[in-house]
């Protein structure tokens, strides 16, 4: 996907790189709100380097956010856009287990960085959005063995399809949008090797996640700068 994009961009500048007049800027702060799932796995192995026990889990929680985005109009079709998310989207705490004692994680989801291609159908203010998508996974962690977690990153697609109309033929508008969102598997661990474990660190424990997906309402303030 993020190839596709790329080519469409550069595609997509050839073309109204003669027309350079016809180029504008966008920017906008958007709210949001999301439902967000996946499926966990945690392994463990105990302190004896033996296998210990498998937990399998799926989950969705929900959250609000604010986002801010730029945008480089080529011509009245085509968008090029960069949106950032500054607020952790934040996962609910959740039971581990390292051999056999109780401990918690979270996950918050920051930096959330979306670079994408915008297609305006005419003069209807219906658009269709595709992007590539980054985000940092802080892990938070609880831990009876005092271990801790790796950080980890992670990357993925957006789809989205809105709506946006100009106030009073100002540059100030207002847009609305549903998108969903896909991000690739990832796992971290506690940072004991497979043949580390001891009765100190209770063994090594790996969490994997896997299909995290999210669907998510946006609706958004804009100004335009440099529209006929």
């Amino acid at each position: 996907m993020k190839k596709i994009i790329v080519a469409i961009a550069v595609l997509a500048i050839s073309t109204v790189t003669a027309n350079a007049r016809n180029v504008s800027l966008t920017a906008g702060v958007g709210f949001n709100s999301s439902v967000f799932g996946a499926t966990g796995k945690e392994t463990n192995l105990t302190e004896t380097n033996t296998a210990g026990h498998i937990k399998n889990e799926k989950g969705v929680f929900t959250d609000s956010y604010t986002t801010g985005f730029i945008e480089l109009n080529l011509g009245d079709y085509v968008s090029l856009g960069y949106e950032h998310t500054p607020d952790a989207i934040s996962t609910p705490q959740n039971e581990t287990r390292e051999n056999v004692a109780s401990s918690t994680v979270s996950v918050d989801f920051n930096d959330v960085n979306t670079m994408y291609l915008k297609i305006n159908f005419g003069d209807t203010g219906l658009f269709a959005r595709a992007g590539y998508v980054e985000t940092d996974l802080d892990i938070k962690e609880s831990m009876a063995s005092g271990r801790t977690y790796s950080n980890v990153s992670t990357e993925g697609t957006v789809l989205g399809l809105g709506y946006s109309k100009q106030i009073n033929d100002s540059a100030l508008g207002i847009r609305v949008e549903g998108s969903y969102m896909e991000l690739d598997d990832v796992s971290t661990n506690n940072g004991v090797s497979s043949t580390g474990g001891s009765v100190a660190n209770g063994g090594r424990n790996t969490v994997e996640m896997s299909s995290a997906e999210g669907l998510t309402g946006k609706i958004a303030l804009t100004l335009t700068l440099g529209r006929d």
